[in-house]
């Protein structure tokens, strides 16, 4: 079997490198048809590119993000066609961004993009069981709805035991500065931690950027860093392997409802104890008090006594690493993932 992925993914970020490389790494070919470029442009681009190799592949991947050009892809292709929407554009523009007033053209765009995504789609990836049923509830039941999480990259994401972790206790918060995010609660479990030997490193940016230093500014945190520039993948992960904990995310939100982040699968790979808002998304694949401490969202408190428990029990926090790690390793590396989607095609496509 040969593979086209198509769209506009980045090939470096996320879902669409992992399930790339772990493709690859089982031995199967992929042809890459990619743009990032705006408007007209993208589509003549992807046509050039998906001509010259249009009789070279059996399946069609949309790599993630690519909502908008299902129906592109559909049209030029006569192959079976898997979008990996892990969620819709609905969720990741008008909810996560908080960009609600959308009640006009662009609201209506949005919403006619996902509709049209899902019905051009021979198979639609989704990232948890609740979207699963979230798609069915908002587009109709179908067996084209697969699940297929993320997972991480094990080159990128792993245990460095080269890097020597901090002195003093440290959380870390790594991602976008967005509502689901609570970046804010995490900010409140700090100033109530101020004085318990706890540091913590927030790296992350975002719409929400200007709230979360004016916050942190105003409270004048003496145990909190932020770093709010990008990092390479190589300076990203030094950071977080200095520190004791990943924190997930903790708002009280309608997007975890469905949603497992990046992060949490990075942290399981990095075989960092993990701390997160009690979601049912994560709860899919996690136990709390065995492979991840759950919290309650938008709780500064609970959040704080969690991280204490976890300073204060060093054999808790190393067994909620190991396990964590342990079910990378049996569920969510590229080549495992990549053997789920060859599974999905066989017998749905």
């Amino acid at each position: 079997m040969k593979f086209c992925y198509f769209g506009t993914y980045n090939p470096e970020w996320g879902r669409s490198r992992i399930y790339i490389k772990g493709l690859r790494a089982l031995g199967y070919e992929i042809i890459e048809c990619q743009s990032v470029a705006f408007g007209f442009t993208k589509y003549k681009k992807l046509f050039l590119q998906h001509w010259k190799t249009r009789k070279s592949y059996d399946y069609l991947i949309v790599g993630y993000p690519g909502h908008a050009v299902v129906w592109f892809a559909r049209l030029l292709s006569g192959k079976p066609v898997i979008f990996d929407a892990l969620c819709t554009l609905h969720e990741g523009v008008v909810l996560s961004r908080g960009q609600r007033g959308f009640l006009g053209l662009k609201s209506i765009y949005i919403r006619i993009v996902d509709w049209l995504a899902v019905k051009c789609a021979d198979v639609v990836l989704v990232e948890s069981w609740e979207q699963r049923k979230y798609f069915e509830n908002k587009f109709g039941q179908s067996d084209k709805y697969k699940v297929l999480y993320t997972g991480a990259d094990e080159q990128v994401f792993y245990k460095d035991k080269s890097v020597q972790k901090r002195t003093k206790f440290t959380v870390v918060f790594r991602g976008k500065f967005l509502p689901e995010a609570g970046v804010d609660t995490i900010i409140e479990s700090a100033k109530i931690l101020e004085e318990q030997e706890v540091d913590f490193l927030i790296i992350g940016n975002g719409w929400q950027e200007k709230f979360v230093k004016a916050q942190v500014k105003s409270y004048k945190l003496k145990n909190l860093e932020i770093i709010t520039k990008n990092l390479s993948y190589e300076d990203l992960r030094k950071k977080l392997s200095e520190c004791h904990i990943s924190l997930g995310q903790f708002g009280n939100h309608e997007r975890l409802k469905r949603t497992i982040p990046h992060k949490c699968f990075e942290s399981l790979a990095m075989s960092l104890p993990y701390v997160t808002a009690r979601t049912e998304p994560v709860g899919e694949i996690l136990k709390d008090g065995e492979s991840v401490i759950f919290v309650n969202p938008a709780s500064p408190q609970d959040l704080a006594e969690k991280i204490l428990m976890l300073k204060n029990n060093p054999d808790l926090a190393k067994k909620i690493g190991e396990n964590g790690y342990k079910t990378y390793l049996e569920k969510f590396t590229p080549k495992i993932l990549a053997q789920n989607i060859l599974e999905i095609i066989r017998y749905f496509v």
